[in-house]
């Protein structure tokens, strides 16, 4: 029997995978955590190994297909403790506006930066990120993805959930939006309300 996926998963490859609730790339890579500020707790970490984070690349649509089939599988341990070095300081600017953490974002993007090109399509003129098979891909397309939120007024509708074990980020641009969703925190929080209206 498969094993059951809870509400804030979902199954990519035979593995859980945080699920898209954000509605930006940057803000999903912060919620391959799950409990921000609060404790330690088992499953926390979604980036478990370096290939689990090619898998997520590719299935938030940061690395393609074909980069990311080359790269999974492989042991690239410094490379995966940048990335969660470049996640905790993008929470941190991202939720309380700390820029003291800046200058992590600001060497990743750097870094990525130096290998990107100028392409042209039919519609646009853009930069894009070279694949030249470097372990580094997925790390730099995040790094770019946060400059990207950073710099357009997006960055000002990021919310975090208040759920229990959560601090998901996501966009509110109505100013409405409470729980990074109600399939998981939010039925959670109304549960232990009904609770304790009903001892």
């Amino acid at each position: 029997m498969a094993a059951k996926v809870p509400p804030h998963a979902v199954l990519v490859d035979g593995h859980a995978l945080p699920k898209p609730v954000a509605g930006h790339p940057a803000l999903e890579f912060c919620n391959t955590w799950a409990g921000w500020g609060e404790p330690e707790a088992p499953g926390a970490e979604w980036l478990v190994d370096y290939d689990r984070f090619v898998l997520w690349a590719e299935f938030t649509g940061l690395v393609p297909a074909s980069a990311a089939a080359r790269l999974r599988g492989r042991a690239e341990d410094a490379v995966l403790a940048r990335a969660r070095a470049l996640r905790v300081a993008l929470y941190r600017i991202l939720r309380h506006r700390d820029l003291g953490a800046l200058d992590v974002l600001a060497a990743e993007a750097d870094e990525a930066n130096r290998h990107t090109r100028l392409t042209a399509t039919t519609e646009t003129v853009h930069f894009e990120l070279v694949d030249d098979g470097n372990p580094l891909l997925p790390l730099r397309s995040v790094a770019l993805s946060a400059v990207d939120l950073l710099s357009g007024p997006q960055r000002n509708t990021v919310r975090a959930c208040p759920g229990d074990g959560c601090g998901w980020l996501f966009l509110d641009p109505r100013g409405r939006r409470v729980w990074c969703s109600m399939a998981s925190c939010g039925n959670r929080a109304k549960v232990r309300a009904h609770a304790a209206r009903n001892p």
